[in-house]
């Protein structure tokens, strides 16, 4: 077995638009079972919801329309308000129609980052947490929950698979984790029948030539991408360094060390600089 990346997005839409695929997920995931006629893709939401016309990677609601359910694969962590505003847009849009303000269907966003968490919490602790979940429900001052609304959002992170895990949750997320790193060897739990459904849609050898197109396109942007962020990131770091000589507060040693650069760099800088 050689898995194709799920990461690329060409792969995850074509393993997760899967309704037996995405039902089991759905149920192993957030513990609810829903019936699906179809897995929608870049589903945007009516105007006089959300004037950001965003767009949601997969999209699903239930044939009794009392569950939707969106899911999101992204290979960043740079902005959670971002799907926080994706999700609190479902949410609000069911307030479009009737007379009342009761929500008729319960919104769930599943959030998939396939990269390393690169922002820690607001009081400075780095994130390293394989799953997070954010409820809109209310607690009293002693931290009793009351359970008024259904609606959940989910972030999973495949790198911070750990012993406390849940069984379910950890069979999808070695199956995206052995897809990036292991693909040629995966250790995945094929002996559930959803994992054994999305490995073979995601063999390499089911990939069609159109697909495969759209595959290499894909990883095409994501390395144009890294090339420009790591410049961006190289260009930061010789401002900082040019800033620091010019202000003669810091030694050189200093400087090398706060910005992760080496004595020779520096030495350069400073002889381009005239210092």
């Amino acid at each position: 077995m050689h898995l194709a990346n799920l990461d690329n997005e060409v792969i995850f839409k074509k393993v997760f638009t899967n309704v037996e695929v995405f039902t089991a997920f759905v149920k192993d995931v957030l513990g609810i079972e829903i019936e699906i006629d179809k897995v929608e893709t870049e589903r945007e939401l009516n105007r006089e919801t959300a004037n950001i016309r965003f767009k949601m990677d997969l999209f699903a609601e239930s044939k009794d329309h009392r569950v939707i359910v969106e899911i999101q694969k992204v290979d960043y962590d740079s902005n959670h308000d971002r799907f926080l505003h994706y999700f609190l847009a479902n949410v609000i849009d069911q307030q479009r129609g009737g007379s009342a303000y009761a929500f008729q269907r319960e919104v769930y966003t599943i959030v998939i980052i396939t990269a390393p968490y690169k922002f820690s919490e607001k009081n400075g602790r780095p994130i390293l947490d394989d799953v997070l979940l954010t409820t809109l429900n209310p607690q009293t001052l002693n931290g009793q929950v009351r359970q008024l609304y259904g609606h959940k959002l989910l972030f999973l992170n495949p790198n911070y698979i750990g012993i406390d895990t849940p069984p379910s949750i950890l069979d999808w997320m070695a199956l995206i984790y052995e897809s990036i790193h292991n693909p040629t060897n995966p250790g995945i739990n094929l002996s559930k029948p959803a994992i054994r459904k999305a490995a073979e849609l995601a063999e390499l050898d089911h990939i069609d030539p159109r697909e495969l197109y759209e595959v290499k396109n894909q990883e095409a942007r994501k390395m144009t991408l890294a090339v420009i962020e790591a410049q961006a990131i190289e260009n930061a770091t010789l401002q900082r360094v040019q800033k620091a000589l010019r202000s003669g507060k810091y030694s050189k040693e200093t400087i090398a060390e706060l910005n992760d650069v080496s004595l020779d760099f520096l030495e350069q800088v400073a002889k381009e600089l005239g210092l």
